[in-house]
């Protein structure tokens, strides 16, 4: 729903990261587009997806591929417009043994047992 994020999008971003060769970019819905190409593990994980059911099912894909000590960052954590999305995460990882910091950049915080 963002005007950004029209149809010129992916092209943008991938002329955007044209020059770095470690980088691969894929065109889908997560979490399914991530069965075309996603690292077995995951040192550092950063989630800015503004979605609740977009975020949570993209931790159900991707944590257990997040390493012991590794970091995830859930951007947008203690915004107001997103407190929806905040109350899934509290569930979801208190669901696993875990509470999510929260960093003054309005930010969570977890690092994988």
């Amino acid at each position: 729903s963002m005007q950004a994020h029209g149809p010129k999008l992916h092209s943008q971003v991938v002329k955007r990261f044209k020059d770095y060769p470690n980088v691969k970019i894929f065109k889908g819905f997560l979490p399914e587009v991530l069965e075309q190409g996603c690292p077995e593990k995951i040192a550092y994980l950063h989630l800015d997806l503004n979605q609740a059911p977009a975020e949570i099912a993209t931790l159900d894909a991707l944590f257990d591929r997040v390493v012991p000590g590794g970091m995830i960052i859930l951007d947008d954590y203690e915004m107001v417009f997103y407190r929806a999305q905040k109350l899934a995460e509290d569930t979801w990882f208190e669901k696993r043994g875990y509470k999510v910091f929260p960093l003054p950049t309005s930010q969570g915080f977890i690092i994988k047992r």
